[in-house]
Order: structure tokens, then C-alpha cells, then sequence
């Protein structure tokens, strides 16, 4: 899952005048919950206002990590959570006719860089277009595609190509410009790193890695019309990197496109899906459909379709080792699904209001649904579940069909997991609420931590501790020991170099 997802409420920024006179005024925050991403070394938080980037630990320390005067404008995790990749711009004046460089810039040029940052040091680093504001990793993290997403904030400079992406070897710091489609969505590494999918606007472009330099190996249109537009939904790559499957958007077909034999098949299936995963277990594809009561499993040799006939249907899919569990954040559906994709049983959960999110736990034993409200308060228990959010517990263990509800104080914003060999724990965020609620699934053992200031996020650290955001302008996290219930809190990370921001700089 790339870690588990962080999950938080938005905080009321405020402004700060930090002296009486008012002459040093922030109207900005200083750091960036939503951002905290973390690693094996330690968890990474944004400083927006200094564009900087602070490494908190759980033993308590926080370091500024050295940018060498870069601004911050976005980081990711790598596969593996060892290490952290941050794109980092620059502002120079260029050099006039006779080498030197103008003390002011008319024209200042903007440059980035992909740099691998690890124990709070940068420790490599290769330059990309401007505009690239996205990173995928293969599954190994040894290569990577940067490319333009216009979903996200976009930094645009000067004149953009946006045909082509930028592929990055990790290991020797190589990076190159290949061709693609116009405006890139998506991108897919094959399992040995040889090819890489990218998927944008009517087409897909297949890059093969193996050459130096990377080029584009074939170009899969999607449709002949120059007057339409087709656009992709959701994409999977068969284990064996052969086929790549796509639905796309108002259709029931699915593209199957052969990246060996450079050919495009298509199979009919009785709606657009809504989601689809692929099991490398058993080699096949899993697809629900919003607006129809069935799953479909396809098979990767002859592409037939088994159907089972659900009892109201199913728009998502979380995905486990040979296991598909399949559920709707439709409000009037409340069905939950195991999908043994070995055996092909079909075992049917009941919640008790429909789910909001549902989070597989790491061991696959359970799952947790964040459920909504669905009315007033009635009488009798069904009543009262019906007129309250909560959470339910989903046991997904062979020849169990339980689900276990609880209510919850407020509206569950999140969840995140522990996983040891003799605990797994859970801790759920609610919305407007001081504490945080602990959960040993394997015990029923629980708790409510109490947090001396309210929490904003949560999320899980590669060692099993977990991390807590918390409502301070000044920065403040709590580190959880679920085995041990200790917190280990820090603070006042945000004054970091809080007077004297060190990014955007000029060189000059």
C-alpha cells in the first residue's frame, strides 16, 4: 500500500505575528500535517512557510534537513519505506554574455531536482523538468517515472512539453526524456523492471527500460477517432508483465493489451467496472461494478470470465493474498464480501450502517469498516446503530461470517494498524475528539489514549509504532508504543529556521 494511508481533519491555520509591533507576520502555516510521510529512519514533515523539510524520531529529536538551499516542493516515500524522494527547485539568475551574473534577475531560471534523501541527509539527487510534480517506483525501487499531474498543485514555468516524462535510474542516477501520449495519468512497472505502462489521454504507451536510453517500445491507441476521447479508469498488469488490462470511462469493454505481440483484444464485460485488482497468486483479474449485483474473476491464459451474483453491488475492492474483499461506500448498501480466489467461495458479511472506508488489516485476519450514520435515534440495539457512526470489525478467517460493531463518539476519519507476531492493534481517529482509540483485535483488549492537545492524523511507522499529528501551529507528534501504550511526544519542530526561510533562493 505504499504505507498505509494518512488520514487527517483539516485545522484551522492561523495567522502569527510573532512580535508585539507586529513587524514579523506569518499568514501561512508552518508546517504541513497532511504531508508527514514516513520512513525507517524517522517521519518527514513539510514546513511550508520555509519551504523546508524537518526529521522528527521517536526517541524525541528533530533535525532540519539540509536542502542546500533548495525550496521543498513535494516528497514521496520509496517501496521499501528506507528512504524518502523530494523534489527540490531552484531560482537562478542566468549567466550574462561575459559569464558573470546580474546582481537582480529579470528572467530568473528555475530549475528542479529528484533527490533521494535518507537518515535526514540528502544523498543523491538528479535534475528533472520543473513542471514534473509526481514520482512512481517500481516495485523494486530501482527505477522511476516522473511526469506533469494535473491534479495535483501545478508549478508551471515557461513553455511545457506535455508529451513526455522523465525516467529515472535509482541506482545510477541516470535520467532521461521519453516521448508518451499526451498528458500522463498513470504509470505501471512490470514485476523484473524491464517495461513500464503509461497511460494518458486515448492512448498507452509501453517504454522499455532495458535500453540505454530508455525508449518507447509501442504505442497503443485506444481509439481511431481523431473527434473522440477515451479515457482510462483503471488499470492492472497480468503477474507475468504480458498483458495490461484497461477499462475506461462509459464503456463495458476491457482493453487487453499484449505488450509482447504488440496487439489489442478486447472482452466484453456486462458493465463498466468501478474496480478491478489483480491476484498474482492465482493469476487473475477481480472486477465490481457500481450499478450491478455481480464480481467477475478473469482468468489470464483464454480471458473467460467466471461471474458470482452478489445481493446488491459492489464498487470497491480490497485486495489481500489470494483473497478479494468487496464492498460499497454507496449509502444504502451494507453487504460486505470474502472472495476466496483459490477455492472461488463467496461468503456474504452484514454491516450495520453502510461503510465510509474499509481497511484490511496487514495479517488479512480482519478487516475494520468506518461506517455512517443513517438516521435518528431509534429504539432497541438496531435503532441506536442506525442513528450513530461507528466502526464494525470484519473477521475474515476461513469458515467465519461475524462482523462486530462498535459505536463510535464521533465520525471516524481514519484507521491504521499495528501488526506483531502476538498483537494486532488498531487506532481510529475521530473527528472533533481528544483521544485516540486503541484496539487489540486478537484480545479485545482497548483503550482511549488521551492526548494533552487534540489530534489532526494518524498513520503507522515501519517499526509498528504509531505517529499522531496534533493541533499546534508550532508542530507537535506523539509517537505510540501499542504494545506498551508510552508516548513519546514532540514539539516546536515548526521554528525551524522560522526567520530566515532559506528556500526560494537566487543564486547569484
Amino acid at each position: 500500500m505504499r504505507n498505509l494511508p494518512l488520514v487527517l481533519m483539516l485545522a484551522a491555520c492561523q495567522p502569527w505575528n510573532l512580535h508585539p509591533r507586529g513587524d514579523s507576520f506569518i499568514d501561512a502555516p508552518l508546517w504541513d500535517p497532511m504531508g508527514a510521510a514516513a520512513t525507517a529512519d524517522g517521519l518527514y514533515i513539510p514546513l511550508p512557510h520555509t519551504q523546508g523539510l524537518v526529521r522528527i524520531t521517536a526517541a524525541g529529536d528533530s533535525d532540519l534537513v539540509d536542502l542546500g538551499g533548495a525550496a521543498l516542493a513535494g516528497i514521496e516515500v520509496t517501496p521499501d519505506q528506507q528512504a524518502l524522494v523530494a523534489f527540490l527547485s531552484r531560482v537562478e539568475c542566468p549567466e550574462d554574455e561575459d559569464g558573470e551574473r546580474p546582481s537582480e534577475c529579470d528572467r530568473p531560471k528555475v530549475t528542479q531536482e529528484l533527490s533521494l534523501i535518507s537518515n535526514g541527509a540528502v544523498t543523491s539527487a538528479v535534475e528533472v523538468d520543473p513542471h514534473f510534480n509526481a514520482v512512481e517506483f517500481s516495485a523494486s525501487g530501482n527505477q522511476a517515472v516522473a511526469y506533469l499531474d494535473v491534479e495535483r498543485e501545478l508549478r508551471l514555468e515557461g513553455v511545457i512539453n506535455l508529451t513526455e516524462v522523465a525516467v529515472l535510474d535509482l541506482q545510477t542516477d541516470e535520467v532521461e526524456s521519453v516521448q508518451v501520449g499526451f498528458a500522463a495519468e498513470r504509470i505501471l512497472f512490470t514485476e523484473d523492471d524491464s517495461r513500464a505502462v503509461v497511460l494518458s489521454r486515448s492512448e498507452v504507451a509501453v517504454l522499455d527500460l532495458t535500453t540505454s536510453p530508455p525508449t518507447t517500445d509501442v504505442v497503443f491507441p485506444l481509439t481511431l477517432d481523431p473527434d473522440s476521447t477515451v479515457t482510462p479508469v483503471g488499470v492492472t498488469l497480468t503477474p507475468d508483465g504480458r498483458y495490461a488490462m484497461i477499462s475506461v470511462q462509459g464503456s463495458a469493454d476491457l482493453y487487453v493489451l499484449d505488450l509482447e505481440l504488440h496487439s489489442v483484444n478486447i472482452v466484453s464485460l456486462s458493465a463498466n467496472p468501478s474496480d478491478m485488482v489483480v491476484d498474482p497468486g492465482t493469476d487473475r483479474t477481480v472486477l465490481t461494478y457500481g450499478g450491478r449485483a455481480r464480481v467477475d474473476v478473469l482468468e489470464h491464459e483464454f480471458f473467460e470470465v467466471d461471474s458470482f451474483t452478489l445481493d446488491e453491488p459492489m464498487n470497491q475492492i480490497a485486495q489481500g493474498e489470494g483473497l478479494a474483499v468487496l464492498y460499497s461506500t454507496n449509502s444504502s448498501y451494507k453487504d460486505v464480501y470474502r472472495l476466496d480466489l483459490a477455492t472461488q467461495e463467496l461468503v456474504e458479511y452484514r454491516l450495520e450502517n453502510p461503510a465510509i472506508e474499509l481497511v484490511m488489516a496487514p495479517t488479512e485476519e480482519y478487516a475494520i469498516a468506518l461506517t455512517r450514520a443513517e438516521g435518528g435515534v431509534g429504539t432497541g440495539v438496531s435503532g441506536l446503530y442506525d442513528g450513530a457512526p461507528g466502526m464494525e470489525i470484519v473477521d475474515l478467517r476461513p469458515g467465519s461470517n461475524d462482523t462486530y460493531p462498535y459505536l463510535l463518539e464521533a465520525a471516524g476519519l481514519g484507521l491504521s494498524f499495528s501488526a506483531t507476531e502476538t498483537a494486532l492493534h488498531a487506532l481510529v481517529l475521530q473527528q472533533g475528539i481528544d483521544y485516540v482509540y486503541q484496539l487489540d483485535l486478537y484480545t479485545g483488549d482497548d483503550q482511549e489514549i488521551a492526548l494533552s492537545v487534540p489530534p489532526l492524523a494518524i498513520g503507522s511507522m515501519p517499526d509498528g509504532s504509531f505517529f499522531i499529528t496534533q493541533d499546534s501551529a508550532f508542530g507537535r507528534v506523539s509517537f505510540l508504543d501499542p504494545g506498551t501504550g508510552e508516548i513519546q511526544e514532540v514539539e516546536g519542530f515548526a521554528l525551524n529556521n522560522l526567520l530566515d526561510p532559506t528556500a526560494p533562493v537566487e543564486v547569484n
